[in-house]
C-alpha cells in the first residue's frame, strides 16, 4: 500500500501511522506535492483525534509542496491548529487598500489579506525588502489576532519599512525560505549555489525578533528563521547536495547546512550519509565531516 493510499485508509490507526511516517523522510518535490495534497484531504475530513493530530503535525515536513489553496481550504475547517496557524502566517500577503497615515512611530493602514492568515507579531516585508512588524489588527472595530484570507481590516505596522508604506501596494511574510527551495531545484548550478548562499543568509539573519515576535520591536533587525522553515531549508539543501554534480554548488549547499545545523534532524543526516566523502574536493569534504561528526547535532 502506498503512503498516499494509507493516508486515506478506513482504519484511523493506519491513517495516523501514515502521517507519522511522513516526517521521517525527506521527499522529492513530486512526492512532496502528492503527499501534501493527501494530507490536506485527510486532515480536512478526519474525525479521529489521534490521526488528526498526526496529520497536522506532518504538514511542515511537506510544506514546500503545499499550495496556497491547500492551506486556505484546510484553514477553513482546522482554524484552531497551532501548526496550521504557523504555516498560514508564513504564507501571508497583505494588499494595502487605502492611504496610510502615521501613528507616532508606527503607521496605520487598511489592508486586505490576499493569502494565508497573518497574525499579530508577524514580520512582513515591503517589495524593496524593508521589514515591518504587524503590531495590531482590528476587524469591525475590535482587536483580532489574525487576518484570514479574503478579509479586510485596519492594522498598525511598525519597523523601518512602515515609514515608506505609502509607496507600496502589498506586504509579504518572509518569502526567502520558499525562494531558496525553488532555487535549489533549478537546472543551472549557479542558481543552485546562489540559492544555497541565500539559505545561509536567511539562517544567519541577525535580530532579536522572530516570526512570532512580540510587538513594540519597531527598531529591531530582521527576524531569524523559525524552526519549521529551518527544517524545510535543511531538507531542500540535503536533497540538493546528494544529487549535486557541480563542486561549487555542492560546497555552497554543505556550507549552508552548517549554518542551519540547529535545525538538522535524522532525515537530513540520513541523506548526507549517502555522500562519499572520499570523492569530494577538500572544502566540501571538510563541511560534510563537520555535519556528520557524532554529537554535532541533536
Amino acid at each position: 500500500m502506498g503512503l498516499t493510499e494509507q493516508l486515506g485508509h478506513p482504519d484511523p490507526r493506519q491513517r495516523e501511522a501514515a502521517a507519522r511516517r511522513v516526517a521521517l523522510r525527506v521527499w522529492e518535490p513530486e512526492a512532496e506535492e502528492a503527499i501534501g495534497a493527501a494530507l490536506v484531504r485527510a486532515a480536512g475530513a478526519e474525525t479521529e483525534p489521534g490521526a488528526l493530530a498526526a496529520q497536522l503535525d506532518a504538514l511542515p515536513a511537506v510544506e514546500a509542496g503545499l499550495t496556497d489553496g491547500d492551506l486556505h481550504r484546510l484553514g477553513l475547517v482546522r482554524s484552531d491548529s497551532p501548526v496550521l496557524a504557523r504555516l498560514l502566517a508564513r504564507a501571508g500577503r497583505l494588499q494595502i487598500s487605502a492611504p496610510v497615515r502615521p501613528s507616532g512611530a508606527a503607521t496605520l493602514a487598511v489592508v486586505r489579506c490576499l493569502r494565508g492568515a497573518p497574525r499579530t507579531g508577524l514580520w512582513l516585508r515591503t517589495p524593496d525588502g524593508a521589514w515591518t512588524v504587524l503590531e495590531r489588527i482590528e476587524l469591525y472595530g475590535r482587536a483580532a489576532d489574525r487576518l484570514d484570507s479574503g478579509c479586510t481590516g485596519r492594522v498598525l505596522l511598525s519597523g523601518p519599512g512602515a515609514r515608506g508604506l505609502g509607496e507600496w501596494e502589498r506586504l509579504d511574510a518572509d518569502p526567502r525560505p520558499r525562494e531558496c527551495v525553488r532555487g535549489l531545484r533549478a537546472p543551472d548550478p549557479r542558481v543552485r549555489a546562489l540559492a544555497a548562499a541565500g539559505a545561509a543568509d536567511a539562517a544567519g539573519a541577525a535580530g532579536t525578533g522572530g516570526a512570532g515576535g512580540a510587538a513594540g520591536t519597531g527598531g529591531a533587525a530582521a527576524p531569524v528563521v523559525d524552526p519549521e522553515a529551518g527544517r524545510m531549508l535543511c531538507a531542500a539543501l540535503a536533497r540538493a547536495a546528494v544529487a549535486e554534480t557541480d563542486p561549487a554548488a555542492l560546497e555552497s549547499e554543505l556550507a549552508a547546512l552548517l549554518g542551519l545545523a540547529p535545525f538538522l534532524g535524522p532525515p537530513h543526516l540520513a541523506l548526507l550519509h549517502a555522500l562519499d566523502a572520499a570523492t569530494l574536493p577538500a572544502r566540501p569534504r571538510t563541511y560534510l565531516d563537520a555535519l556528520l561528526r557524532p554529537g554535532r547535532t541533536g
